[in-house]
């Protein structure tokens, strides 16, 4: 897979000003600062990532993310899910290394046999952080200070480094959030089409009218 510049691969290497610290702090920073405000909505969503700088993209500004996401297309357009897709690609530079942050709203009906005529679909806005050309994982403190959560699992090894954070109490409706990286040539990248850094989560959106707390802690 295409590796960026120079550049790009000495940000992990300490032969740059910025140390690897640094990064970590900026990669989060910047997670936080577009998804986390209206995580539960997706256009609000999107308003918060443009106001912060990222700019829209097209499936063909990478090639990395070309294939993931015509992965996922493929299984959101599954008819045995009974559900809609839609996402926004969005890009921008953190510490001079091309990132792409997706968001995407997906509706699905997971029981039919329920009381609801129609039935009432399960909606998710998810949020996704990826620097394909990133050469190491990052830490998961600054997560943990985010989500004012412990990691719940994790997982080490030459082919995957994973974290795993629990709901977190100060972001009601949002669900488990991952940390991965998946390394060049790892076979976890054949199966999803891209290596690299990787930060998300999704989170449920209200039914209208719903009051949602500002916190479950």
């Amino acid at each position: 897979m295409r590796r960026a510049a120079v550049a790009g691969l000495l940000a992990f290497s300490g032969l740059c000003p910025a140390s690897a610290a640094d990064y970590d702090t900026a990669f989060v920073d910047a997670f936080a600062e577009a998804c986390v405000p209206q995580r539960m909505s997706y256009p609000g969503t999107l308003e918060t990532a443009r106001a912060a700088g990222w700019r829209d993209a097209g499936r063909d500004a990478n090639p990395e993310l070309d294939v993931m996401m015509g992965k996922s297309e493929d299984e959101a357009n599954d008819p045995e899910l009974k559900g809609t897709f839609e996402y926004t690609i969005l890009t921008k530079p953190v510490q001079d290394q091309d990132h792409y942050l997706v968001v995407s709203r997906a509706s699905f009906i997971i029981d039919e046999d329920e009381d609801e005529d129609p039935p009432n679909p399960w909606v998710y806005i998810g949020c996704y952080l990826y620097n394909f050309d990133a050469t190491a994982p990052i830490g998961p403190g600054q997560l943990s200070a985010l989500l004012q959560k412990p990691v719940a699992n994790r997982h080490s090894d030459d082919t995957l480094t994973s974290y795993v954070w629990g709901p977190p109490c100060p972001m009601p409706r949002t669900g488990d959030t991952y940390l991965t990286f998946i390394p060049e040539g790892s076979p976890h990248a054949v199966t999803t089409g891209f290596s690299g850094l990787l930060l998300k989560f999704e989170t449920s959106e209200p039914d209208p009218g719903e009051i949602v707390p500002e916190t479950y802690c």
